[in-house]
Protein backbone atom coordinates (compact mmCIF):
# COMPACT_ATOMS: atom_id res chain seq x y z
CA UNK A 1 0.00 0.00 0.00
CA UNK A 2 1.09 3.56 -0.81
CA UNK A 3 1.97 5.97 1.80
CA UNK A 4 -0.08 8.37 -0.29
CA UNK A 5 -3.71 6.41 -0.02
CA UNK A 6 -5.01 7.06 3.17
CA UNK A 7 -3.77 10.70 3.56
CA UNK A 8 -6.32 13.12 4.68
CA UNK A 9 -4.05 16.25 6.15
CA UNK A 10 -0.96 17.30 4.55
CA UNK A 11 1.62 19.31 6.81
CA UNK A 12 4.72 18.73 4.54
CA UNK A 13 4.41 21.28 1.99
CA UNK A 14 1.25 23.62 1.86
CA UNK A 15 -1.54 23.04 4.95
CA UNK A 16 -3.91 21.03 2.90
CA UNK A 17 -6.39 18.69 3.11
CA UNK A 18 -7.42 15.74 1.14
CA UNK A 19 -10.38 13.86 -0.02
CA UNK A 20 -9.78 10.82 -2.52
CA UNK A 21 -6.44 12.65 -3.26
CA UNK A 22 -7.85 16.20 -3.96
CA UNK A 23 -7.31 19.67 -2.14
CA UNK A 24 -10.19 20.42 -0.53
CA UNK A 25 -9.92 24.25 0.14
CA UNK A 26 -9.26 25.63 3.74
CA UNK A 27 -10.21 29.19 3.67
CA UNK A 28 -7.96 32.05 5.28
CA UNK A 29 -4.49 31.96 6.45
CA UNK A 30 -5.80 32.10 10.88
CA UNK A 31 -7.72 28.92 9.53
CA UNK A 32 -4.88 27.11 8.51
CA UNK A 33 -2.79 27.72 11.22
CA UNK A 34 -5.51 27.12 13.59
CA UNK A 35 -5.66 23.17 11.71
CA UNK A 36 -1.74 23.16 11.76
CA UNK A 37 -1.49 23.40 15.34
CA UNK A 38 -3.93 20.59 15.94
CA UNK A 39 -2.73 18.20 13.47
CA UNK A 40 1.17 18.64 15.16
CA UNK A 41 -1.04 16.87 18.19
CA UNK A 42 -3.84 14.92 17.12
CA UNK A 43 -5.18 13.23 19.48
CA UNK A 44 -4.36 15.48 22.05
CA UNK A 45 -6.33 18.39 23.18
CA UNK A 46 -4.21 22.26 22.34
CA UNK A 47 -5.06 24.27 24.34
CA UNK A 48 -6.72 27.73 23.72
CA UNK A 49 -3.16 29.68 24.44
CA UNK A 50 -1.54 27.66 22.08
CA UNK A 51 -4.02 28.03 19.33
CA UNK A 52 -4.07 31.14 19.76
CA UNK A 53 -0.57 31.98 20.11
CA UNK A 54 -0.14 29.85 16.96
CA UNK A 55 -3.20 32.30 15.20
CA UNK A 56 -2.13 35.60 15.99
CA UNK A 57 1.52 35.37 16.48
CA UNK A 58 1.09 36.54 20.09
CA UNK A 59 -0.84 39.40 19.85
CA UNK A 60 -4.99 38.62 19.63
CA UNK A 61 -7.21 41.29 19.05
CA UNK A 62 -9.78 42.08 21.71
CA UNK A 63 -12.19 39.53 19.53
CA UNK A 64 -10.55 36.57 19.99
CA UNK A 65 -12.39 34.51 21.70
CA UNK A 66 -15.11 34.72 19.16
CA UNK A 67 -12.90 34.52 16.50
CA UNK A 68 -11.62 31.17 17.56
CA UNK A 69 -15.14 29.75 17.56
CA UNK A 70 -15.58 31.27 14.25
CA UNK A 71 -12.03 29.44 13.13
CA UNK A 72 -12.68 26.70 14.38
CA UNK A 73 -16.46 26.64 12.85
CA UNK A 74 -14.66 26.97 9.31
CA UNK A 75 -12.50 23.98 9.92
CA UNK A 76 -15.29 21.68 11.30
CA UNK A 77 -16.75 22.79 7.42
CA UNK A 78 -13.65 21.52 6.01
CA UNK A 79 -13.16 18.84 7.46
CA UNK A 80 -16.85 17.62 6.56
CA UNK A 81 -16.00 18.55 2.93
CA UNK A 82 -12.82 16.38 2.83
CA UNK A 83 -15.07 13.53 4.62
CA UNK A 84 -14.36 13.27 8.27
CA UNK A 85 -17.12 14.63 9.68
CA UNK A 86 -17.49 17.49 12.04
CA UNK A 87 -16.89 15.68 15.45
CA UNK A 88 -12.96 14.79 13.92
CA UNK A 89 -12.50 18.48 15.94
CA UNK A 90 -13.50 18.09 19.35
CA UNK A 91 -14.15 21.06 22.03
CA UNK A 92 -13.26 20.75 25.26
CA UNK A 93 -13.08 23.33 28.09
CA UNK A 94 -9.50 24.39 27.65
CA UNK A 95 -9.01 23.94 23.89
CA UNK A 96 -9.66 21.79 21.26
CA UNK A 97 -8.66 18.16 19.89
CA UNK A 98 -8.22 17.10 16.49
CA UNK A 99 -9.50 13.44 15.92
CA UNK A 100 -7.68 12.34 13.18
CA UNK A 101 -5.45 8.95 12.96
CA UNK A 102 -1.97 9.97 12.41
CA UNK A 103 -2.05 6.81 9.31
CA UNK A 104 -4.32 10.11 7.51
CA UNK A 105 -2.00 12.81 8.73
CA UNK A 106 1.68 12.99 6.50
CA UNK A 107 4.11 14.18 8.98
CA UNK A 108 3.33 10.97 11.01
CA UNK A 109 3.38 8.89 7.59
CA UNK A 110 6.95 9.83 6.97
CA UNK A 111 7.89 9.62 10.29
CA UNK A 112 6.53 5.99 11.12
CA UNK A 113 8.41 4.92 7.35
CA UNK A 114 11.44 6.11 8.40
CA UNK A 115 11.58 4.30 11.48
CA UNK A 116 11.04 1.46 9.27
CA UNK A 117 13.33 2.49 6.69
CA UNK A 118 15.98 2.13 9.63
CA UNK A 119 15.36 -1.33 11.17
CA UNK A 120 15.16 -2.56 7.36
CA UNK A 121 18.57 -1.16 7.09
CA UNK A 122 20.03 -2.81 9.52
CA UNK A 123 18.60 -6.11 9.28
CA UNK A 124 19.90 -5.70 5.97
CA UNK A 125 17.40 -5.28 3.95
CA UNK A 126 18.49 -2.72 1.41
CA UNK A 127 16.26 -2.63 -1.77
CA UNK A 128 13.35 -2.69 0.79
CA UNK A 129 14.50 -0.13 2.86
CA UNK A 130 15.70 2.30 -0.61
CA UNK A 131 12.13 1.58 -1.82
CA UNK A 132 10.35 2.78 1.26
CA UNK A 133 12.25 5.64 1.75
CA UNK A 134 11.20 6.93 -1.73
CA UNK A 135 7.87 6.85 -0.61
CA UNK A 136 8.28 8.73 2.85
CA UNK A 137 10.45 11.48 0.68
CA UNK A 138 7.37 11.81 -1.75
CA UNK A 139 5.18 12.85 0.99
CA UNK A 140 7.32 16.13 0.90
CA UNK A 141 5.50 18.80 -1.86
CA UNK A 142 7.83 21.78 -0.53
CA UNK A 143 8.85 23.16 2.69
CA UNK A 144 6.64 21.74 5.85
CA UNK A 145 4.08 24.32 6.61
CA UNK A 146 5.26 25.81 3.66
CA UNK A 147 1.95 28.80 3.12
CA UNK A 148 1.49 29.67 7.53
CA UNK A 149 3.11 33.03 8.13
CA UNK A 150 2.94 32.17 11.82
CA UNK A 151 6.51 33.05 13.17
CA UNK A 152 5.81 30.08 15.98
CA UNK A 153 4.89 27.98 13.44
CA UNK A 154 7.41 28.67 10.68
CA UNK A 155 10.03 27.53 13.43
CA UNK A 156 8.42 24.30 13.85
CA UNK A 157 8.29 23.94 10.18
CA UNK A 158 12.18 24.50 10.10
CA UNK A 159 12.39 21.76 12.85
CA UNK A 160 10.26 19.58 10.76
CA UNK A 161 12.75 20.50 7.95
CA UNK A 162 15.59 18.82 10.12
CA UNK A 163 13.75 15.29 9.90
CA UNK A 164 13.36 15.64 6.30
CA UNK A 165 17.21 16.61 5.71
CA UNK A 166 18.23 13.60 7.91
CA UNK A 167 15.77 10.79 6.03
CA UNK A 168 18.22 12.61 2.83
CA UNK A 169 21.12 11.73 4.66
CA UNK A 170 19.72 7.88 5.09
CA UNK A 171 19.15 7.84 1.56
CA UNK A 172 23.09 8.10 0.59
CA UNK A 173 23.76 5.90 3.06
CA UNK A 174 21.27 3.09 2.21
CA UNK A 175 22.85 4.37 -1.48
CA UNK A 176 26.45 3.46 -0.40
CA UNK A 177 25.44 0.19 0.29
CA UNK A 178 23.88 -0.74 -2.60
CA UNK A 179 26.52 0.40 -4.55
CA UNK A 180 25.22 3.47 -6.12
CA UNK A 181 28.07 5.35 -5.19
CA UNK A 182 27.89 8.32 -7.74
CA UNK A 183 24.34 9.38 -6.45
CA UNK A 184 25.74 8.80 -2.96
CA UNK A 185 28.33 11.52 -3.56
CA UNK A 186 26.74 14.00 -4.67
CA UNK A 187 23.54 13.82 -1.95
CA UNK A 188 26.55 13.43 0.69
CA UNK A 189 28.61 16.60 -0.75
CA UNK A 190 25.64 18.22 -0.38
CA UNK A 191 25.04 17.64 2.78
CA UNK A 192 28.42 18.31 4.09
CA UNK A 193 28.01 21.52 3.19
CA UNK A 194 24.94 22.05 4.73
CA UNK A 195 26.36 20.76 8.21
CA UNK A 196 29.71 20.88 7.90
CA UNK A 197 30.13 19.22 11.79
CA UNK A 198 28.25 16.12 11.31
CA UNK A 199 31.29 13.55 11.02
CA UNK A 200 28.91 10.47 10.21
CA UNK A 201 28.34 12.20 6.87
CA UNK A 202 32.20 12.79 6.42
CA UNK A 203 32.33 8.41 7.10
CA UNK A 204 29.60 8.23 4.83
CA UNK A 205 31.62 10.22 1.90
CA UNK A 206 35.09 8.67 2.45
CA UNK A 207 33.62 4.71 1.87
CA UNK A 208 31.43 6.10 -1.69
CA UNK A 209 34.64 7.79 -2.55
CA UNK A 210 37.13 4.12 -2.02
CA UNK A 211 34.02 2.40 -3.34
CA UNK A 212 34.16 4.11 -6.50
CA UNK A 213 38.26 3.68 -6.58
CA UNK A 214 39.02 7.17 -6.04
CA UNK A 215 41.22 6.77 -2.67
CA UNK A 216 42.85 10.05 -3.02
CA UNK A 217 39.62 11.86 -2.73
CA UNK A 218 38.31 9.64 0.24
CA UNK A 219 42.02 10.78 2.16
CA UNK A 220 41.22 14.35 1.01
CA UNK A 221 37.68 14.18 2.36
CA UNK A 222 39.22 13.24 6.25
CA UNK A 223 41.66 16.28 6.04
CA UNK A 224 39.38 18.44 4.94
CA UNK A 225 36.58 17.18 8.00
CA UNK A 226 39.92 17.67 10.46
CA UNK A 227 40.42 20.98 9.81
CA UNK A 228 36.90 22.26 9.48
CA UNK A 229 36.51 20.67 13.28
CA UNK A 230 39.85 22.17 14.62
CA UNK A 231 38.80 25.21 12.86
CA UNK A 232 35.66 25.33 13.96
CA UNK A 233 35.11 24.15 17.34
CA UNK A 234 38.62 23.16 18.39
CA UNK A 235 38.12 18.96 18.54
CA UNK A 236 40.02 16.46 16.71
CA UNK A 237 37.96 13.48 14.18
CA UNK A 238 36.27 11.33 16.54
CA UNK A 239 37.15 7.51 16.62
CA UNK A 240 34.63 7.01 13.80
CA UNK A 241 36.54 9.40 11.23
CA UNK A 242 40.08 8.33 12.26
CA UNK A 243 38.88 4.47 11.75
CA UNK A 244 37.41 5.05 8.63
CA UNK A 245 40.86 7.00 7.57
CA UNK A 246 42.80 3.95 8.53
CA UNK A 247 40.58 1.46 6.83
CA UNK A 248 40.97 3.40 3.49
CA UNK A 249 44.76 3.53 3.88
CA UNK A 250 45.17 0.03 4.07
CA UNK A 251 42.56 -0.71 1.56
CA UNK A 252 40.29 -2.49 3.36
CA UNK A 253 38.64 -4.58 1.65
CA UNK A 254 35.65 -4.71 4.08
CA UNK A 255 34.75 -0.81 2.97
CA UNK A 256 33.49 -2.91 -0.47
CA UNK A 257 31.24 -4.82 1.20
CA UNK A 258 27.71 -4.15 0.22
CA UNK A 259 26.53 -5.01 3.81
CA UNK A 260 29.42 -3.00 5.85
CA UNK A 261 27.93 -0.49 8.36
CA UNK A 262 27.95 3.01 8.35
CA UNK A 263 27.57 5.41 11.15
CA UNK A 264 23.91 7.34 10.95
CA UNK A 265 22.11 4.45 10.09
CA UNK A 266 21.35 2.89 13.27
Amino acid sequence: MSARSDLTIRLLGPVTLLRDGDPVSVRGQRQRRFLASLALKPGQVTSKDDIIEDSWDGEPPLTVSGQLQTSAWMIRTALEEAGLGRDALGSHDRGYELRVSTERIDLFVFRNTVRRVRELYARGRHEQASERLDEALALWSGAALADVTSSRLRRKGENLQEERTAAVELRALIDVGLGRHHQAISQLLELVDRDPLREDLYVGLMKAYYAEGRQADAIQVFHRAKEILREQIGINPGVKLREMMQAVLRQDEALLSVGAPLAGCG
